[in-house]
């Protein structure tokens, strides 16, 4: 485990005290292109009977194929579970993990998104602890084991794969909850941007701007601290010039490559910074509304961005340098200003059509309040810079509406 003191008195006018930190990141991390070639290597170490758990798109894709016979090339055993839909709940997750109980699995492979992985995950967690999600849904602990798991995303980002939580969506009344359970982990984290040739442009593009919108509230977070925070100013940076040319070139695996390199920077500092009203509405909207949590990061992006304006301008004032804005004859507030019309100008010369209003999705006005009201509950808003209420959460998704 990493622990640190240090004294933010100097360093940040947020606080006059003296804090500390303390955060681990006990996995191993494999990233870069090929990277999945030591799948074998490192699996073999965990276990010889392996539930792989994923999407059919990445069975169509050829992927799964491919880790069966790495797997095998180890002798371990494979048994493939691949049904996971878009908007797979708590049920799906209790189906899984009696499949993974009665098959004896001893290692458990989450192969696909972020919802996909997260179920591969809390099922090697329950492999090793008795009941089924809702019990710990109802406040259940648990008893600090796991079967080994192995994550191997195929997007851009993963939010959760360094972290104990994970995020689900009640089968009782479609929220999705995050979970934060003793227990819960990834032993190894196999990052290859080679997996993710296939990605639909206007998801890839999403994803952006999903990690766009997670550094950037990571950056402005109460917590965020020196450690930190030159990785988030780096994904933005990364992502801002390095997005057009996966645009025209989406096959090109090293633009791939920095893209999955800031999703990586984003997912170690929100260990310590953890989320902000952007991601809280965002899985508020995912839940019931069934609507992708990155397209909701993308719209909301520039309206979290305003309403921290007038705490953050400083942080904002930094981020718009990082765009390449000469912001050193403007004031900190007009500086963070031009963080905001960066992002628009950004947005609009992609050359990709993007969802702009909420109302675009087929959505009533009358749904903004039960994403609002799932958004309040979620612990991590508290420590944005500026507080929100149910209001205040109201007032932005109505804004982008």
């Amino acid at each position: 485990m990493l622990r640190l003191f240090y004294c933010f008195s100097h360093h940040d006018w947020r606080c006059n005290c003296l804090s500390f930190f303390e955060f681990t990141i006990p996995t191993k991390v494999e990233f870069g292109i090929d990277a999945l070639a030591r799948l074998g290597y490192f699996a073999a170490s965990l276990g010889d009977r392996a539930l792989v758990v994923s999407e059919n798109v990445q069975n169509r894709a050829g992927n799964l194929q491919n880790i069966e016979n790495i797997l095998k090339g180890k002798k371990i055993e494979a048994i493939l579970y691949d049904g996971i839909f878009p908007n797979a709940d708590t049920q799906v997750i209790d189906e899984v993990a009696l499949i993974a109980r009665k098959s004896r699995a001893n290692i458990i492979i989450g192969v696909g998104g972020a919802r996909t992985c997260s179920i591969a995950k809390l099922v090697a967690f329950l492999c090793s602890n008795e009941g089924d999600v809702s019990d710990y849904i109802h406040g259940r602990n648990g008893n600090g084991r796991r079967v080994p798991y192995i994550e191997i995303p195929t997007i851009f980002r993963e939010v959760f794969a360094l972290t104990n939580s994970v995020f689900v969506t009640d089968a009782y009344d479609q929220t999705n909850r995050v979970l934060t359970l003793q227990g819960l982990g990834t032993d190894v984290l196999v990052d290859d941007p080679a997996l993710m040739a296939d990605i639909p442009i206007d998801t890839a593009v999403y994803t952006a701007f999903d990690i766009i919108s997670l550094s950037t509230e990571g950056y402005i977070s109460l917590k965020a601290i020196p450690l930190v925070e030159p990785i988030l100013l780096r994904g933005i940076e990364i992502v801002y010039y390095n997005l057009g040319s996966y645009i025209q070139n989406p096959v090109d695996v090293t633009v791939r490559e920095k893209l999955c390199t800031a999703g990586l920077f984003t997912a170690i500092a929100n260990i310590i910074t953890g989320f902000g009203v952007g991601f809280a509405l965002a899985m508020g909207m995912n839940g019931k509304n069934r609507i992708s949590k990155s397209i909701m990061s993308s719209l909301l992006l520039t309206t979290m961005m305003e309403y921290n304006q007038s705490v953050s301008a400083s942080r904002l004032a930094k981020i718009a340098r990082v765009m390449g804005k000469d912001t050193s004859q403007v004031p900190e507030a007009e500086a963070a200003g031009l963080a905001i019309e960066a992002i628009d100008d950004f947005r609009k010369n992609l050359g990709v059509q993007l969802v702009t209003h909420i109302k675009d999705l087929g959505l009533e006005k009358d749904d903004l309040a039960e994403a609002a009201e799932v958004a309040i509950r979620f612990e991590d808003i508290n420590s944005m810079s500026r507080k929100a209420s149910f209001e205040n959460l109201m007032e932005m998704l109505e804004k982008v509406y």
